[in-house]
């Protein structure tokens, strides 16, 4: 359909309204990308009248000030399309508007679920001829191709397919059974953006969110019906990214909610949860040793392997110090991995003053101390951070080798 209005400045409005299924893949996208483009083209060559030999260039489409996938996409098929219009009478260059009579420009904007793709035909550096629209239906893989653009400010992300969303409007969320599960790409558009996902098991378990990407993300945990905030984390994923392990009840309504460590971090990361399958660890040889005065000795330079019988269990050891000098002690999961048991350790000597704690200073987030000591005898407490340990760990305590 045309509409034309007074004067030189026409618009040729595209009436299709492209639109796909939120589930749908890149491999139906480009398709329909492609059949708007060519649409456009043809457009273009019927509607505008362009003298013969006239020179025309491309020159970009921008997004938020920024030059995103989808105009560098939507403008190398629209020369494409152009070049093989038989008979054109304009001549295609191939980048720029040096020595161009005409050129295709435009921006890309998003207004109230709907992309729409303006182009503008104009006289190089003087006036604009003609403006052409084309909408699609906002979704997931078109918010992707407007993120990552090349230039503007830092802050220049775009929003998700899935916003606005808000506590009272959170993102239902399905929840994987099993380890593992597809992530939701979702962005922080802008300072201060938070993101809010509904889930609702559909059996107790243990119910595993984590955050992807390289934005540092922060993730905290709700009862969605109260409001009673119940868990938070910063880096108990791989990297900057968030991880949270909590006791769930089927049918209950949880929020999470995502937001950056500070109020300016902006940028793409990945969401997902899942529920795993409860791990029923037996006590380990040393119990009890649930205080002090039941700790247990441990030999210095040997690993001793001890388990969380449940998330309010508490390891005591004591080891004797017959050298000064500086010790490591850590406890590690067995299974040495990102996102894995989660150890607190606090060190006190034999009057059980606290000399010194520790939650992540090893590895991932294994505890970890080291520090000088006297000769003496020490007590070492070990207690861990997860709602319910998952695997075995072991304590070591070590005379550092340039210390002997």
């Amino acid at each position: 359909m045309v509409k034309r209005v007074a004067g030189i400045l026409f618009f040729l409005v595209l009436s299709v309204l492209y639109g796909q299924d939120n589930q749908t893949g890149q491999s139906d996208l480009l398709p329909l990308l492609d059949g708007a483009v060519k649409n456009l083209a043809s457009e273009i060559n019927k509607k505008v009248s362009l003298p013969q030999g006239q020179k025309l260039a491309l020159t970009g489409w921008t997004f938020q000030d920024t030059s995103p996938p989808l105009g560098d996409y939507w403008a190398a098929q629209l020369m494409e399309e152009l070049v093989n219009i038989p008979g054109r009478s304009f001549t295609v260059l191939p980048g720029g508007q040096e020595g161009a009579d005409l050129t295709l420009s435009g921006e890309i904007v998003e207004v109230a679920g709907i992309i729409r793709v303006y182009t503008r035909l104009g006289k190089a550096r003087l006036s604009v001829e003609a403006v052409f629209h084309t909408d699609f239906v906002r979704d997931v893989n078109l918010s992707e191709m407007l993120a990552g653009g090349r230039g503007g400010s830092s802050s220049s992300t775009a929003r998700d397919a899935y916003e606005t969303d808000s506590r009272e409007n959170p993102h239902t969320t399905a929840i994987a059974s099993g380890e593992g599960g597809s992530y939701i790409n979702r962005t922080l558009h802008t300072s201060g953006d938070e993101d809010f996902f509904l889930l609702v098991p559909d059996r107790d378990g243990s119910l595993v969110m984590e955050t992807s990407g390289d934005i540092d993300t922060y993730l905290e945990f709700y009862e969605a019906d109260s409001w009673n905030r119940v868990a938070t984390d910063d880096d108990g994923g791989s990297g900057g990214n968030a991880r949270i392990r909590h006791r769930v009840s089927s049918g209950t309504r949880y929020i999470a909610k995502v937001r950056g460590y500070s109020s300016e971090v902006t940028g793409s990361y990945g969401f997902r949860a899942y529920l795993v399958e409860e791990v029923q660890i037996a006590p380990d040889e040393y119990e009890n040793d649930d205080d002090f005065s039941s700790a247990k000795d441990i030999t210095l330079g040997e690993g001793q392997r001890h388990t969380f019988s449940s998330g309010d269990d508490v390891d005591w050891v004591k080891f004797q110090v017959t050298q000064s000098g500086r010790y490591t002690i850590t406890a590690v999961g067995i299974n040495n991995r990102s996102g894995g048991l989660d150890t607190y350790i606090e060190l006190y000597d034999s009057s059980r003053n606290l000399i010194d704690e520790n939650d992540d200073g090893g590895d991932h987030l294994d505890a970890k101390l080291t520090l000088t000591l006297a000769p003496g005898t020490y007590y070492l407490s070990t207690r861990c951070l997860d709602d319910e340990p998952e695997e075995p760990y072991t304590i070591t305590v070590r005379l550092q080798p340039s210390d002997r």
